[in-house]
């Protein structure tokens, strides 16, 4: 028998992540903090994200993407770099 969810009200973070799991939408990586998204997972958010980026656009805003992890040695071995990318970024 299937353990029950944790009620929304009374942790969202925990009942959100076993909502993803249960749906096999992701699942836990290797890596503290991070999950793999699975093919229906990741369809799901490909859809969100067409709607965000036409409400965006409609709106003038442009897109940019970051990377997730930054490897603390890319500023000190790479600085000419590092600061094209920080001047290119409109803060």
């Amino acid at each position: 028998m299937a353990k029950d969810f944790v009620k929304r009200s009374e942790n969202y973070s925990e009942w959100y992540n076993e909502l993803v799991v249960r749906a096999d939408l992701a699942e836990n990586s290797a890596v503290r903090g991070c999950m793999v998204i699975k093919p229906y997972g990741y369809a799901i958010w490909e859809k969100m994200q067409r709607a965000l980026d036409d409400m965006f656009k409609a709106t003038g805003h442009q897109n940019a993407y970051f990377p997730l992890f930054i490897p603390k040695s890319f500023p000190a071995a790479r600085p000419s770099m590092w600061r094209v990318l920080l001047k290119s970024v409109p803060l």
